[in-house]
């Protein structure tokens, strides 16, 4: 059976197939599958599952927050900030949501830090102007 190449990069590094033969996805058009040989495609993913079994028939699922395809010359390419590769479907996809989720913490605290420290400067900025310290242009 034909086979295309599938390599899958994110901020981390990437992992390299040297013989996939179907990859199945999914864009804001709907679900899409790629054989050996298909033509010339890009596709913005969703966030969600893809899988793609390899010249064995062995699956494997791949959870990503939306990412980047490309397929030409019978490689596929895809480009994510994060993903989670592997064979237990349940398993990959609760660790992308933990992530995720620890991540919009993070995003969360962040904002509560900056809030935080505009409301310090704000409260100096006052204080400066009653004592006469700002000296206006």
């Amino acid at each position: 059976m034909k086979h295309f190449a599938l390599s899958i990069l994110d901020s981390r590094g990437n992992d390299h197939f040297a013989e996939v033969r179907q990859f199945i996805g999914a864009d804001t058009s709907g679900s899409f599958g790629i054989l050996a040989g298909h033509i010339h495609l890009v596709a913005v993913l969703d966030y969600g599952l893809a899988r793609f079994c390899d010249n064995k028939g062995v699956w494997r699922y791949l959870a990503l927050p939306g990412g980047v395809l490309r397929f030409i010359d019978n490689r596929l390419t895809i480009c994510t900030v994060r993903y989670f590769l592997g064979d237990d479907r349940d398993r990959i996809c609760k660790l992308m949501a933990d992530e995720l989720s620890k991540a919009d913490s993070e995003i969360h605290s962040s904002r509560a830090t900056m809030a935080e420290i505009e409301r310090s400067l704000l409260q100096r900025i006052v204080e400066l102007s009653k004592h006469g310290s700002l000296v206006s242009s």
